[in-house]
């Protein structure tokens, strides 16, 4: 172009800024022989969208030193600016500056403002804005939706969506999002369903907002319909969306699907492989886990810390250990998981390990993490030497709320239940505010205490802090009320709960199962929406204690026939039945699960079955209860279905 006027370099301005060339941009933008209000707002709105942000601040402080009027452009752009960079100050001075110049009632600039204080968590400043506009548009009533979500308020979220008078596919997929992010996952679902019987159809946030609920529910059902869904629409190969059907089918057992969903990507990341490599491992089936990770070409540090978090999680800490010094071998060095995950282990080992695995975290300098740096007070704790546990405690120069719960937990393992309590008091003094982990490990203490006066002051303590009503503290509640026989607490304690869990029923079902009243018991578990294995362990070591191994042996066959996995505590409650009641034939059913599951290399699972077989061989060691605890016509049961443990030996 021989002649190029101020239109012509706005233009080529605004392209470089729309590719996100913004170099380029800012060079035709300093060779300028002239600007105007557009020149300087498509700079500043550039920035705003690409990054980095704080050169719009730059830009728009630039704008107000020319001579170009500020406009509502640029006053929005400069306010998105703020919001992503979380400047709230800075924010509230263009706020101010916008209500001087008599900006602030444009429609443009007040969603920004929305938007600004929303993210920000200040929403009652959010609805000031939004109250005093005369004009909102859909982008207002969704930055306003958006703001209630980001501070967590997904009832006032549900309510103000109820009322917006229109709703696109940013509405539904804001408050999809803020339900499953709310743990509030069966509304998420059903709102899924509504948006698209509203006619409307769900882009690739939404679709990943809905696995992550049926992730959460491990609805295996659920996700296959929304996975049929996602074929329809031609997001099957989204590398985002297909990492989340990975972990629904992982979580859910169904490997066959999962490996299927990495088949449909065009590149699979670490997060997936690690997922699967880690669920394998959950699931019992570790040596699948070995093979997953050795058929990858290139290993990385999350799918080392993936297969040694398995074995971990296993209790197969010599394994683990073996695994992590390959990882070294192959020159990489371990991150705060990695350590995290070996500490978990290391008091099985002795405590030579612990120690060599403390310097390698003070040689690399992850010592001072919080996630290492509790995990050594655990570790020290598991092991008995509390003393240590206290020096690391006692070094952390601010320690916070998680190094305070990893005290007030390693005093509790280490039945040092009135050091808890007065580390908590010291906590407080601290001005540390408690949250619901803290609250269950104290209130844990004072169910080893049996201090029901203790306990009734921590419960008005989180009553006062809003507390009672967590699932978490909740569920502490009732183990408290439970152990210390006042059964009636705990069961209001339990209708307090707002949001129940697999982890609030099974308290309240401990608890009857704890005084032996069956019945009530038996009528708790057939209620319960979800069983997990520790629900289920619950009946079965409850059966097998008081002397019903039979009906120990059929819940046991329900839970695997469901397609519960089965831990070391369902396996060393089997072998207690079999070793009290001499019963050779189902022991050694039990003792073929325990060869498939990989639990045969666990050291309490080991101690289990030799006491079994010295018991079988030697019937006369056996102590006044065994002989107490027979079990009629046990031997004919069938442990498992015969595919189950077709091939073992």
């Amino acid at each position: 172009m021989g002649k190029k006027n101020l239109h012509s370099w706005n233009t080529l301005i605004d392209c470089y800024c729309k590719l996100g060339s913004l170099n380029e941009a800012r060079q035709l933008f300093d060779e300028m022989p002239q600007r105007d209000a557009v020149s300087w707002n498509t700079m500043i709105s550039g920035y705003d969208r690409h990054g980095p942000c704080e050169i719009a601040l730059e830009f728009f402080v630039g704008m107000r030193q020319s001579e170009c009027k500020v406009d509502h452009f640029g006053v929005s752009s400069v306010i998105s600016a703020c919001s992503n960079l979380m400047f709230l100050n800075n924010g509230r001075e263009i706020h101010g500056l916008s209500y001087k110049i008599g900006l602030d009632s444009h429609v443009q600039v007040g969603s920004a403002l929305v938007g600004l204080y929303g993210k920000c968590q200040v929403i009652e400043d959010a609805m000031r804005v939004f109250d005093g506009m005369g004009i909102r548009e859909l982008f207002t009533w969704n930055s306003m939706l958006a703001g209630y979500v980001q501070c967590s308020n997904i009832s006032e979220a549900l309510h103000f969506f109820s009322e917006m008078p229109e709703k696109d596919v940013v509405s539904w997929t804001t408050i999809i999002s803020g339900g499953s992010q709310q743990q509030m996952n069966e509304e998420a679902i059903q709102l899924f369903h509504r948006m698209q019987e509203a006619g409307l159809w769900p882009d690739q946030l939404c679709f990943v907002s809905a696995l992550n609920a049926c992730v959460q529910m491990l609805d295996y059902q659920e996700g296959l319909k929304i996975h049929s869904q996602i074929f329809k629409f031609g997001f099957q190969a989204d590398a985002i969306i297909g990492s989340v059907l990975v972990v629904l089918y992982a979580r859910c057992g169904c490997f066959d699907s999962a490996r299927s969903a990495t088949k449909s990507l065009d590149y699979i990341d670490d997060f997936s492989w690690s997922v699967l490599i880690s669920e394998y491992a959950k699931h019992g089936l570790i040596d699948c886990a070995y093979e997953l990770f050795k058929s990858l070409e290139k290993k990385s540090l999350p799918l080392w810390n993936a297969l040694i978090g398995g074995y971990a999680y296993l209790e197969l800490n010599e394994e683990a250990f073996g695994v992590f010094r390959h990882m070294k071998m192959d020159g990489i060095n371990g991150d705060e998981f990695t350590f995290g995950s070996l500490l978990s282990g290391a008091d099985n080992l002795g405590g030579r390990y612990g120690e060599q695995i403390h310097s390698q975290t003070i040689k690399t300098g992850v010592n001072s993490s919080v996630f290492v740096g509790s995990a050594l007070i655990d570790m020290y704790s598991s092991s008995l030497a509390c003393e240590a546990a206290i020096s690391i405690f006692d070094a952390i120069h601010e320690p916070n709320l998680v190094s305070w719960n990893a005290m007030i937990s390693g005093y509790g393992l280490n039945n040092m239940d009135l050091e808890a309590v007065h580390t908590f008091r010291l906590m407080m003094v601290s001005r540390i505010k408690p949250d619901n982990i803290t609250f269950s490990l104290i209130l844990e203490s004072c169910s080893s205490l049996l201090s029901l006066p203790g306990g009734m002051q921590v419960h008005a303590f989180a009553y006062k802090l809003g507390f009672d009503t967590d699932v978490v503290v909740g569920s502490a509640l009732i183990d408290m009320y439970g152990k210390c026989e006042n059964m009636d607490a705990a069961s209001r304690a339990f209708s307090d709960i707002h949001l129940h869990t697999v982890v609030s029923w099974t308290a309240l079902l401990c608890g009857f199962v704890r005084h032996g009243m069956w019945d009530t018991a038996k009528e708790i578990f057939n209620r319960m929406p979800q069983k997990n294995v520790v629900s289920w362990n619950t009946l079965i070591s409850g059966h097998a204690k008081h002397g019903s191994g039979l009906e120990a042996f059929e819940l046991y066959s329900q839970m695997t026939k469901l397609g519960q996995f089965p831990d070391r505590i369902s396996f060393i409650s089997l072998l207690m039945v079999c070793c009290d009641s001499l019963l050779e034939e189902p022991g050694k059913q039990v003792h073929a699960q325990i060869i498939k599951t990989g639990y045969y290399r666990n050291a309490y699972v080991n101690i289990a079955l030799k006491e079994m077989y010295q018991k079988l061989r030697n019937p006369s060691a056996r102590s006044d209860l065994c002989s107490s605890c027979y079990y009629p016509k046990l031997e004919n049961i069938s442990l498992v279905s015969e595919d189950a443990v077709s091939g073992s030996s």
